[in-house]
């Protein structure tokens, strides 16, 4: 494995070393906001990061496996097509967004705009799981995929205020307890157990195994899932065309 000690390069030489470097394992250490990391990177190699990688980590990103041991800033896995990114930590706000497949395990919390323009296509799926809460706008304009938050040792609200807004596609599934107010009008709202819950049951197992925390204190709580209910939110606040 390759090992970069980050401090030791400008931003610019960190992204062209990194983009130029045949080897398929690599560790990045001291990392203090260094932005575009695996940014547009159409491979599977193995980053391990250490520190706190800047916006836009694994930005439009087709393959690579992501593991960073701290947080990370705005922007992970922006528009990514498919890789497997770790965060043991929290995130910024707009992880995620347009996301067209690929998978995003956070331990912590996340921001505002969690999911945002997520959407599926074909076989790609894309798959957000939150260890603890998310901030205002989660799954706004959401056309597919699937997200979910499961509220584990966090001080905050589940999600914050307007959680999907505009969604016309995908689904979120919420562990526990929520504020009501905070859920858009356009969403349907059903409680899930037991076999209910097996098309997501194996994200809860890998949340356990990636983070250590026991899969059957995931499953004490039970979980809501929300999809819309109307997948035109809008259609009433436009003209409609006359033939």
């Amino acid at each position: 494995m390759a090992v970069i000690n980050a401090g030791e390069y400008s931003q610019q030489e960190l992204i062209m070393l990194l983009n130029n470097m045949s080897d398929e394992d690599i560790e990045i250490t001291g990392l203090c906001g260094q932005r575009y990391v695996a940014c547009g990177w159409k491979n599977h190699k193995r980053l391990i990061l250490k520190g706190v990688p800047g916006n836009n980590l694994a930005a439009f990103a087709d393959g690579p496996e992501i593991t960073v041991h701290g947080n990370a800033q705005e922007g992970v896995g922006n528009t990514m097509s498919s890789g497997h990114i770790q965060i043991h930590g929290r995130v910024g706000d707009i992880a995620g967004y347009g996301m067209r497949g690929g998978e995003l395990f956070v331990k912590e919390d996340a921001g505002y705009r969690l999911g945002i323009h997520m959407k599926a296509y074909n076989e790609h799926k894309p798959i957000i799981v939150i260890g603890g809460s998310v901030g205002a706008f989660a799954g706004e304009y959401m056309a597919g995929g699937t997200m979910i938050v499961l509220g584990i040792d966090t001080v905050h609200p589940l999600v914050g205020p307007y959680c999907g807004t505009g969604m016309y596609g995908g689904e979120i599934y919420l562990r526990g307890d929520y504020p009501l107010r905070h859920i858009a009008s356009n969403i349907e709202k059903v409680i899930m157990s037991g076999k209910e819950l097996d098309n997501i049951i194996d994200y809860l197992y890998r949340y356990s195994i990636y983070f250590k925390y026991p899969l059957e204190k995931i499953l004490d709580e039970p979980f809501t899932r929300l999809t819309v209910k109307n997948i035109r939110p809008f259609e009433g606040l436009y003209a409609g065309f006359v033939s």
